[in-house]
């Protein structure tokens, strides 16, 4: 797979989180190491962060599917939290299910010790920037 990369600029929200990207053959995704900043006051990981771990995983592999002048922006996302997790390492890998024009529909597992432990479903919306004039 050819990974395309995605506009310069950081993405604080993933280097706040300890976002580290991933890919395996057709599907992108991203990992953190679980550390006690991930956790809710119960101890397991907090249902914001394995959302956002969703959210980036589904953007990374929509944006594989986009033209030089394109960007994505999540539309909707559908999670299901399946199983806690309090230590280790989460993984989120997401598939493209259908490519439209203006709508690329996403699938994500979420994956800690060899069990899945979150599923969602997603769409998020093709938008063709501007033109901008040459100097």
């Amino acid at each position: 797979m050819t990974l395309v990369t995605p506009p310069e600029g950081s993405y604080p929200v993933a280097e706040f989180f300890g976002i580290e990207p991933v890919h395996d053959q057709d599907r992108m995704g991203c990992r953190i190491t679980i550390n006690e900043n991930h956790l809710n006051p119960h101890g397991v990981v907090h249902g914001g962060v394995l959302f956002t771990m969703v959210d980036q995983a589904m953007g990374m592999a929509a944006y594989q599917h986009l033209a030089p002048n394109q960007i994505c922006t999540t539309l909707e996302i559908h999670i299901r939290y399946l199983k806690p997790v309090s230590e280790g390492v989460i993984e989120v890998l997401a598939t493209v299910l259908n490519q439209g024009r203006r709508i690329v529909q996403l699938e994500a597992k979420a994956t800690a010790g060899g069990r899945v432990v979150g599923a969602a479903t997603g769409s998020f919306v093709v938008l063709t920037l501007p033109e901008t004039p040459a100097p």
